[in-house]
């Protein structure tokens, strides 16, 4: 894994908090996993067990999170609660929720191509089942515009167990996140 990762327990001791600064991506996108690590999620629209709400998709096993870079690195923070969190709206520009089923309680996040550029979080608090996620995206335009590996993107993937439900979209100001609503 390239880059720093810092495990921090919040105040509430079900909540973990993983930081990982420098987590590469490729395409403009990474995957949550909940099986092989290097497999790669390609949603296609209106996929049977596809959940999509643009810049986070879903199909079982596995989630598509989009990035406004490119290639390069970029923070991220994933957040594992034990009850649903509240939203980070004033801090992103794009928030969106959909559902994820999980076939296992051990999930990762993982770059484009795999190679070893994993984060594994800890087990999911329910098990394997349903998942809510959350996915915060700020900057997108203008990482998009930026065409340089220099990142000025920091992510937040929150996730929680809830039951199934619609794709959810929060907030989105920026013409990345309308474009991929749209596709």
């Amino acid at each position: 894994m390239t880059g720093k990762i810092e495990t921090v327990v919040s105040k509430d001791p079900e909540d973990i908090y993983i930081h990982a600064a420098a987590f590469p991506v490729n395409y403009a996108q990474f995957y949550l996993l909940d099986r092989n690590l290097h497999r790669t999620v390609h949603p296609q629209p209106k996929a049977p067990g596809e959940s999509h709400a643009g810049i986070l998709r879903t199909v079982p096993g596995g989630a598509f999170l989009v990035t406004g870079l490119n290639s390069g690195v970029t923070d991220l923070t994933v957040s594992v609660h034990a009850r649903e969190p509240d939203p980070l709206l004033w801090d992103y520009e794009d928030a969106v929720e959909v559902s994820l089923q999980v076939d296992t309680e051990t999930v990762h996040v993982s770059a484009w191509d795999g190679g070893g550029k994993f984060i594994a979080l800890p087990p999911m608090p329910a098990g394997a089942g349903w998942y809510r996620l959350r996915y915060h995206a700020p900057h997108m335009d203008q990482a998009f515009d930026l065409h340089s590996a220099v990142s000025i993107d920091a992510f937040h993937l929150q996730i929680w167990a809830e039951t199934q439900s619609d794709p959810e979209v929060l907030q989105i100001t920026s013409n990345r996140a309308r474009y991929w609503l749209s596709v």
